[in-house]
C-alpha cells in the first residue's frame, strides 16, 4: 500500500469511527433545541440547516467534553470509563428514535403557529421530510470537515509532543491551530471574499434599473445644469434621481384645486467626489442650486450599504407635501448592507455625520421663520449612520443634540449596533420591554411600528420628535453576537406580539437560529420582521406632515404607496 493510499485509509478510519456516548448526547440535545422558534418562521431548509449544524456543534462539544474528560482521569492517574459499551448506548438510541418521531411534528406545530402570528400560510405535510433531509446532509458535510480538522490536530499535537512535554504540546498545539485558523478565515476567505464582492457589485453599481432615465428636470441630481454627472451616481442614486411620483400623479393625491411642485432630489455617488466631506459639500451646492432652502420640507436620508433611499419614505414625503420638498443623499458604498455591516461600518458612520452636519450648518444660518422644516431619516444601516451625527455620552444627551440640530427625525428598522437606539433601550421606563422601550414621557422619543397602531394625523405633539419604527421580530434589531453565551432580552416575558412565547434560548444554537433569522428578515411579511412597507405613511406623518393633515389623509397616503409595490 502507498503511502497516499496510507493516509486515505486512516482518514477513512477516523470517520467511520464511532461517536461517544458524550457525543451523542450532546449531538441530539443541540438538534432538539435547534428546533424552538425564535424570531421569524422558518422553511425545511432553513431548519434543516440549523439543525445540522446545531446537531454538529453538538458533537464538537461532546468531543470537547470527553478530551477534557480524560485529561481529568489521567492527571488523576485513574482509569479512564468505558462508556461505549452497557445501557448507555442503547438508551442514547431510544431518545433518539423517540426524538425524531416526536420532535418534528411539535416542530411543525410550533412552526404554524408562529407563521399565523405573521399571517403567512401553514408548511407542507411534507416539509418534515425535507427537514431530515437537509439535516443529514449539512450535518454530514460539517462532520466529515470536524473529523478531519480533528485528525490533523492529532496529528500535529504527536509532532509536538515529540519535541516538548506533553502539557507544553497541548498548549502549542491549541495556539497553532487557533494561528492558521484565524490567519485562513480572516486573510485568505474573508478577503478573497471581499474582493469578489466588491468586483461583482462595483460592476452592478454602474448599470441603470430597468425603466429609469436621466432626468429632464434641473431639479434632479444628473439632470440639466446639474454639479453630479449622472453616470457617478450608481445603481441606486440613478433609481432615485430618475424615481419618484410625477407631477400628475402627485396632482391626482393632492386633488384638482391644489397647486402641486416638482420635487427635489439630490444625489451625490460614490464615484460623485474623492470623501464624506467633499461629497457633503457638493450635496449642499446641489441644493443651493436647485432651491432647496425654500421648500417647506428638506430631508436628509443616509442610505443603506448599496446607497438605497427608501422609496416609500421619498414618494410619502413627496405625496404628502405636494411636492413642495427637497430630499438629499450621499453614497458611501454599493456592497449589499449585510457584507457593508462587516466591511464599511466606519464609512457609513462617515457619511452619515459628514452629510448631517454640512446641511445641518448650512441651514441654520437661514432666518428660523423662513426656512423648511428639516428632518433625517434613516432605514437599516442607514439609520446607523444617520444616529453617528448626534450619538452623546447617554440617551438624553442623544436626545438633545438630535433635537438641537433638526426638527424631527425618523429611524426604522434599527440595527443592534445602533448607538442611539441602544442608549434608548438601556434607558427605557421601568416595565417597559425592550421591544417597546418607552423613553421618559414620550413627548420626545416615539416608538411605533405595531399593526394595530391608528392611522397618525398630523405631526404628533410638539413636532420636535425622534419616531423609530421596529418591530420585535425584526432580527436586524435584535440578533447579537451575545446570544452565543446569555440570553438576549428580547426573550424575556412579555414577548413582543409577533414571536412565541415558546422561545427559549440555549447556548450556541439560539446565535444560529437568529442568523438564519437575519437572512429570512428581508423576506418577512409586510409588517414583520424586517419588511416596513406598512408603517410608511404612518412614520412620515409623524415628522413631516403639512398643516390640516388628518388621519383619513394618513390612510389614503398609505393605500397610494403600498399600491405601487404591487
Amino acid at each position: 500500500m502507498t503511502s497516499a493510499a496510507a493516509v486515505g485509509g486512516r482518514w477513512r478510519d477516523d470517520l467511520r469511527a464511532p461517536l461517544r456516548p458524550g457525543q451523542w448526547f450532546f449531538g441530539l440535545l443541540f438538534w432538539w433545541m435547534s428546533l424552538y422558534p425564535t424570531l421569524l418562521p422558518r422553511n425545511s431548509f432553513s431548519q434543516g440547516a440549523i439543525s445540522g449544524i446545531s446537531a454538529a456543534l453538538g458533537l464538537a462539544v461532546g468531543a470537547l467534553v470527553a478530551w477534557l474528560a480524560r485529561c481529568v482521569f489521567v492527571a488523576l492517574k485513574r482509569p479512564v470509563p468505558q462508556m461505549s459499551r452497557g445501557w448507555g448506548p442503547r438508551l442514547l438510541g431510544v431518545a433518539t428514535f423517540f426524538g425524531i418521531f416526536l420532535g418534528l411534528p411539535w416542530w411543525m406545530a410550533r412552526q404554524n403557529g408562529q407563521r399565523g402570528l405573521v399571517g403567512m400560510e401553514p408548511l407542507a405535510a411534507g416539509s418534515i421530510l425535507a427537514v431530515v433531509f437537509w439535516t443529514v446532509i449539512v450535518g454530514a458535510i460539517l462532520f466529515v470537515i470536524g473529523r478531519s480538522i480533528a485528525r490533523w490536530v492529532r496529528s500535529a499535537d504527536r509532532q509536538v509532543s515529540q519535541i516538548v512535554p506533553r502539557p507544553v504540546a497541548i498548549a502549542v498545539t491549541v495556539l497553532l491551530v487557533a494561528a492558521i485558523g484565524i490567519t485562513l478565515s480572516r486573510d485568505v476567505v474573508f478577503n478573497q471574499f471581499v474582493n469578489w464582492a466588491n468586483s461583482s457589485y462595483g460592476t452592478f453599481d454602474d448599470t441603470t434599473p430597468p425603466g429609469i432615465e436621466q432626468p429632464t428636470t434641473a431639479l434632479r441630481s444628473g439632470g440639466p445644469g446639474s454639479l453630479v454627472a449622472w453616470k457617478s451616481l450608481g445603481y441606486q442614486g440613478r433609481k432615485f434621481a430618475g424615481g419618484g411620483p410625477t407631477l400628475d400623479e402627485l396632482q391626482q393625491f393632492a386633488g384638482p384645486t391644489a397647486t402641486v411642485m416638482e420635487p427635489i432630489r439630490a444625489y451625490v455617488g460614490l464615484q460623485s467626489a474623492d470623501s464624506p466631506e467633499a461629497q457633503a459639500a457638493l450635496a449642499v451646492e446641489e441644493l443651493e442650486r436647485t432651491g432647496a432652502f425654500s421648500r417647506s420640507v428638506l430631508a436628509i436620508g443616509t442610505v443603506t450599504g448599496t446607497g438605497w433611499v427608501d422609496p416609500l419614505f421619498a414618494a410619502g414625503l413627496e405625496y404628502m407635501n405636494n411636492g413642495d420638498t427637497a430630499i438629499v443623499a450621499t453614497q458611501y458604498s454599493y456592497l449589499p448592507s449585510w457584507i457593508s455591516f462587516l466591511v464599511d461600518l466606519d464609512k457609513a458612520k462617515a457619511n452619515g455625520r459628514a452629510l448631517i452636519g454640512a446641511v445641518t450648518a448650512r441651514w441654520s444660518q437661514l432666518p428660523v421663520d423662513s426656512r423648511p422644516r428639516l428632518v433625517a431619516f434613516g432605514e437599516s444601516l442607514g439609520s446607523y449612520g444617520s444616529e453617528q451625527a448626534f450619538v452623546g455620552g447617554d440617551a438624553q444627551s442623544s436626545v438633545d443634540d438630535a433635537l438641537g440640530s433638526v426638527d424631527a427625525v425618523l429611524w426604522v428598522g434599527p440595527t443592534f449596533a445602533n448607538p442611539v437606539w441602544e442608549q434608548i433601550v438601556d434607558a427605557r421606563n421601568p416595565g417597559a420591554p425592550v421591544w417597546r422601550p418607552e423613553y421618559g414621557s414620550g413627548d420626545q422619543v416615539m416608538i411605533m411600528g405595531w399593526p394595530d397602531q391608528e392611522p397618525v394625523a398630523g405631526l404628533v405633539g410638539s413636532g420636535s420628535h425622534i419616531v423609530y419604527v421596529t418591530h420585535p421580530s425584526d432580527p436586524v434589531t435584535w440578533a447579537r453576537v451575545d446570544a452565543l453565551w446569555k440570553k438576549p432580552e428580547w426573550m424575556n416575558h412579555p414577548v413582543g406580539y409577533d414571536v412565541p412565547n415558546d422561545v427559549v434560548w440555549f447556548p450556541g444554537v439560539t446565535f444560529v437560529q437568529t442568523v438564519f433569522d437575519l437572512m429570512a428578515g428581508f423576506s418577512a411579511p409586510p409588517g414583520y420582521g424586517h419588511n416596513y412597507n406598512p408603517n410608511a405613511a404612518n412614520g412620515v406623518a409623524a415628522i413631516a406632515a403639512p398643516p390640516g393633515w388628518s388621519a383619513a389623509d394618513t390612510v389614503r397616503l398609505d393605500k397610494i404607496l403600498n399600491a405601487n409595490l404591487q
